[in-house]
């Protein structure tokens, strides 16, 4: 499985320490991406899915571009404004979830993780 996050190897200690929404978020990619898909229309391109909540949130590349970056937004402002213990509304395309702040910095990484690795592979021409 190619996963961003692996959340099978998240200790005991970090698992009750940030709760099991921290560690079971992640985003895992499709086996294969075509090619012919990906050079032809990207923006539409399947890539993957987000797995957050329990829930398996199918994202292709416009929708990873989009939320990696107002979440991140939206995971700064919480840093500068918000308190410790405040909890954030986050809309993942028609999924939403309530998260903490600590929860909500790691979705941003994950998504924005996602979306270079993408990037990379694409360039490198390992088509995921």
């Amino acid at each position: 499985m190619r996963s961003i996050n692996h959340p099978w190897a998240v200790s005991d200690k970090y698992r009750n320490r940030y709760g099991n929404v921290w560690a079971d978020l992640d985003f895992i990619f499709q086996e294969k991406i075509s090619e012919e898909n990906f050079q032809t229309d990207p923006m539409n391109t399947n890539i993957g899915h987000l797995s957050i909540n329990g829930q398996q949130i199918k994202m292709n590349y416009r929708d990873l571009l989009t939320y990696s970056k107002s979440t991140k937004a939206l995971s700064e402002e919480s840093y500068i404004s918000g308190n410790k213990l405040d909890v954030y509304d986050v809309q993942v395309k028609t999924y939403s979830v309530q998260l903490k702040r600590h929860e909500l910095a790691k979705l941003a990484d994950t998504l924005v993780e996602a979306t270079n690795s993408t990037l990379k592979a694409y360039e490198l021409g390992l088509y995921l």
